[in-house]
C-alpha cells in the first residue's frame, strides 16, 4: 500500500463550510475542472474522465465516510483501475481551517512502474491548489 499526501493547506473558510463543499460529490466539480471531462455526479458519487499520457481514463469515486467538519473519504465505484481511498483530511484553525489530501493506493506493479505514483501525487497537488485558489477568491459554494 502507498501512501500519498499533499502539504497542509490553511484555508479562510470554516472547517464546516468546507465540510460541506467536500460531503457533496456534485459540488466536487468546481476544483476538478478543467482538467475533468465530462464531470457527472450527485451527493454520493461522481464520475469524470482524465487525460493521462495521451489516454483517457474514466474515474467513478462514491463516498465511503464522512465526519462532519473533519472528513471525507472517497473509493472507487464499479470502475476501478485499483483499489485506494482518497481522503480529504479537515481541521478547524481559527477562523479558518486546514485541508491535507490523502490517499492510500494498492497500486499494481505494472501501473507503479509506469509512474502512476507520481500522477497520483501530481492530480492530489494539483486538486489541493485549485480549492486553495477558489477559497482564497471566495469561490468555493
Amino acid at each position: 500500500m502507498t501512501t500519498l499526501k499533499t502539504a497542509l493547506a490553511n484555508l479562510p473558510i470554516s472547517a464546516d463550510a468546507l465540510y460541506g463543499i467536500l460531503a457533496d460529490l456534485s459540488k466536487h466539480r468546481v476544483f476538478l475542472e478543467p482538467s475533468a471531462h465530462g464531470f457527472a455526479g450527485d451527493a454520493n458519487s461522481h464520475t469524470y474522465v482524465i487525460e493521462v499520457m495521451g489516454m483517457r481514463l474514466r474515474q467513478e469515486f462514491t463516498a465511503k465516510t464522512r465526519v462532519p467538519g473533519q472528513l471525507v473519504s472517497l473509493v472507487p465505484g464499479a470502475k476501478k483501475l485499483f483499489d485506494h481511498e482518497l481522503r480529504f483530511e479537515i481541521a478547524a484553525n481559527g477562523d479558518g481551517c486546514t485541508l491535507r489530501l490523502v490517499d492510500e493506493a494498492d497500486i499494481p506493479m505494472m501501473m507503479a512502474v509506469m509512474g502512476t505514483e507520481k500522477l497520483l501525487q501530481g492530480q492530489l497537488d494539483g486538486a489541493l491548489a485549485r480549492i486553495q485558489e477558489l477559497a482564497a477568491q471566495g469561490k468555493l459554494v
